[in-house]
């Protein structure tokens, strides 16, 4: 048996006290996700170990969902609102100008890495609408111009913490 290595015993303690069985294998997919990020073939090997399935089962659920990644995340993460207040608003328009500007459809990460444009779940802040999530904190009362001017700041590697954005009263928790 291979030593074991402290990546993988930190990943084996996230999943103490889950079943063996796929009764738990969604439960200890989220588990890792939330620590790391992501989930590296490292993570579905002890995971398949753990809860003694396959590498090949644990891979189809690891990747069948959407909400999982495969790959470190890139340091930011812009979230789109897809809400029916925000898409009242011209939503769609400022997606595809966030598209256009960064190179990369939702879902995507930017061709350079630095950034993920996600679809991010309404969270009921309908008043700040269309309205995007950056690094967790939203961006509101977006219009096409204000949002190619913050992909083309996010583009160019400028840091979210000092885009001067307005602190529009909420964080949604995305990111």
């Amino acid at each position: 048996m291979p030593l074991e290595t402290e990546a993988k015993a930190a990943i084996r303690a996230l999943l103490d006290g889950l079943v063996p069985g796929d009764g738990d294998l969604l439960e200890a997919l989220h588990r890792v996700h939330h620590a790391y990020g992501y989930i590296s073939r490292e993570a579905m090997e002890v995971i398949g170990e753990q809860l003694r399935l396959t590498p090949a089962h644990v891979y189809g659920a690891t990747t069948y969902y959407s909400d999982f990644r495969t790959t470190p995340p890139p340091p930011v993460s812009l979230a789109w609102c897809s809400g029916p207040a925000c898409r009242l608003r011209n939503a769609n328009g400022i997606r595809g100008a966030i598209e256009a500007v960064l190179r990369c459809e939702l879902g995507e990460d930017s061709p350079d890495g630095r950034v993920s444009f996600t679809l991010g779940q309404c969270v009921g802040t309908c008043e700040q609408a269309p309205q995007v999530w950056l690094q967790g904190r939203v961006v509101g009362q977006l219009n096409a111009a204000r949002a190619v001017e913050l992909a083309r700041s996010l583009a160019a590697g400028e840091d979210p913490a000092t885009l001067g954005l307005p602190d529009d009263g909420a964080a949604a928790g995305q990111g």
